[in-house]
């Protein structure tokens, strides 16, 4: 009994000085970053004064990325308008917004980078991402990656650890997708319940 007990006040008195060294990121050094035109790793660096950066590898075992991050940013012509006495719009013929790659913005997810911990800024906290997006010829039909890729990309984590700023580097996986094809909806879900062990 005496054991758990001790064991129990090594746990909270461990978890009280990480808390205490953890502490949440002051606000003049929020809008100091916020304010800041930063382009690389060595610009955070600088600007905030910290001398070496540590490097951190986690690897993220899961490539579950958002579903419903395939926003697709189609390039939309601008009306013609003539100019004369009289103005009138020429209407165009509707394009459709084909099933293709497109790059799209993805939000670094911060799970991603430290699932332990909410004090922490990531920068960049979004990157470019290849995703298939657009639509197919008829709704029963979706856009669906045919190949994909997944790379490593650093990016930087600051803390604010016992009154200071700490920069380390993590690397973070990032899946991009090389070619796409319309697939049936049906079919895309028999595929998923027979992955999960649905039969």
């Amino acid at each position: 009994m005496k054991a758990a007990v001790y064991h129990l006040l090594a746990g909270f008195l461990c978890l009280s000085r990480t808390a205490a060294e953890e502490s949440p990121l002051p606000q003049e050094l929020l809008e100091r970053l916020a304010h800041s035109h930063i382009r690389s790793i060595s610009d955070l660096q600088r600007l905030l004064e910290i001398d070496s950066v540590e490097n951190e590898v986690i690897e993220e075992t899961k490539h579950d990325f958002p579903k419903d991050f395939s926003h697709s940013f189609p390039d939309h012509k601008k009306p013609q308008t003539h100019t004369r006495r009289k103005r009138s719009t020429v209407v165009e013929e509707a394009l459709p917004a084909a099933c293709k790659v497109r790059t799209i913005i993805y939000e670094i997810p911060r799970s991603q980078v430290d699932p332990t911990s909410a004090n922490f800024i990531i920068w960049p906290p979004c990157v470019e991402v290849k995703r298939c997006t657009g639509c197919c010829n008829t709704s029963n039909m979706r856009c669906q990656a045919a190949r994909r890729n997944h790379r490593t990309v650093k990016v930087a984590k600051v803390e604010y650890v016992k009154r200071r700023p700490k920069l380390r580097e993590v690397q973070v996986t990032l899946e991009d997708h090389l070619e796409c094809i319309c697939t049936n909806k049906h079919h895309i879900n028999q595929n998923s319940d027979t992955d999960n062990g649905i039969r």
